[in-house]
């Protein structure tokens, strides 16, 4: 086992990577948390997989997650002459694809007995990275047709491969390709997201998000309003995308934040404080997530008084269909609000009425 924690070790300095030596064979990506020192790794057993597979989690002494693999042994077959296959595949703590290692002189074979090249373990490499191949719609047996006479051997024939897939396997190794994709990116992927999404926490989520890959990014978003306590940490980082970000980065921040967490007036007080500062589309979220919050703390209103007068008309109109909504009394609000009255900008000054008539409807 120390062979592969070293691979690993040299992975967190250089990835995407590879390495072979008369040996050892290892192919990896960069994963989430670099593995920096080894010598703190713990190596558990936390479930079996749909395929009676161990699933083995590495995690370092202080319990964060770092990556999952897996010992598949089959045999792989050529003209009725079969080989076990010994191979370690592993996934990123996200469920993205991490790499593959084999280990004591094990290797890769072809149709034609012919252990794979170097280039040929790169093309395998990067077509298991690749999660949207069709490889998933079809069967091995409906991948490739197999004359009678070979009808045994499961990677015996390459020229029958259906043509239009034949783009998506390394060539004489269409059952070798479709198995471990289907493997990478079948069942077992599920489980250890959901495994490392059970163990989120405020510190892990801002580890992913600092991830080279944007799928990493886009993973712990989504999972968002699994954190119970958006602390200080997380509400800065959230700031960040939202000003600096990607739009869909920030759209997708905002669409996943719960209910529960919109409670918080520390984040209310904090979203109403970006307006202005992000563009229209993002603007017009926060306004809707303020609208989603169970309720409005008085503090939103207390920092809405000062900036009445320099909001935009559709600003100002959004502001207070979440003050209708959260049904507001606020007699200083009201105050403030009664002096923008008349107003040059005949819309502003029929929603300025509107709601000064709402709040004297509630008044009663």
């Amino acid at each position: 086992m120390i062979n592969w924690i070293k691979g690993l070790l040299v992975g967190a300095l250089l990835l995407p990577f590879s390495f072979e030596n008369g040996e050892d064979i290892r192919y990896f990506q960069s994963s989430s948390i670099p593995l920096i020192d080894s010598t703190d790794l713990i190596i558990s057993t936390i479930n079996d997989s749909i395929l009676n597979l161990d699933i083995k989690q590495v995690t370092k002494s202080d319990g964060t997650p770092l990556h999952y693999f897996i010992e598949l042994k089959e045999g792989v077959c050529f003209e009725n002459e079969c080989r076990p296959l010994d191979i370690l595949l592993y996934w990123n703590i996200t469920g993205r694809y991490l790499g593959f290692e084999l280990l004591d002189g094990e290797f890769l074979s072809k149709y034609d007995h012919e252990p794979f090249n170097h280039k040929e373990y790169e093309q395998l490499h990067q077509l298991l990275a690749d999660p949207f191949l069709p490889l998933g719609n079809y069967t091995f047996e409906e991948l490739v047709k197999r004359p009678d006479t070979v009808s045994q051997s499961l990677d015996a024939v390459s020229g029958a491969t259906m043509k239009d897939v034949m783009e998506y396997i390394v060539p004489g190794a269409a059952y070798t390709t479709h198995k471990l994709w289907n493997i990478i990116h079948g069942p077992i992927q599920q489980q250890v997201s959901e495994l490392t999404a059970q163990q989120l926490n405020a510190s892990l989520f801002n580890k992913i998000l600092q991830s080279s890959d944007q799928s990493d990014q886009t993973w712990a978003l989504e999972r968002i309003a699994l954190l119970w306590d958006l602390d200080n940490s997380v509400i800065e980082v959230l700031e960040e995308i939202l000003i600096d970000g990607e739009h869909f980065q920030a759209y997708l921040l905002l669409k996943s934040l719960s209910s529960k967490q919109l409670e918080s007036e520390h984040l209310q007080l904090e979203l109403f404080r970006l307006l202005g500062k992000v563009d229209y589309s993002i603007e017009n979220m926060i306004f809707d997530k303020l609208l989603e919050g169970p309720r409005l703390h008085g503090s939103i209103v207390g920092a809405s008084i000062p900036i009445l007068k320099a909001l935009s008309g559709p600003q100002l109109g959004k502001l207070l269909k979440v003050f209708t909504h959260h049904k507001v009394k606020n007699a200083a609000l009201n105050q403030a609000l009664s002096e923008m009255v008349p107003d040059e900008n005949s819309f502003v000054e029929r929603q300025l009425l509107q709601y000064l008539e709402y709040q004297a409807e509630i008044a009663d």
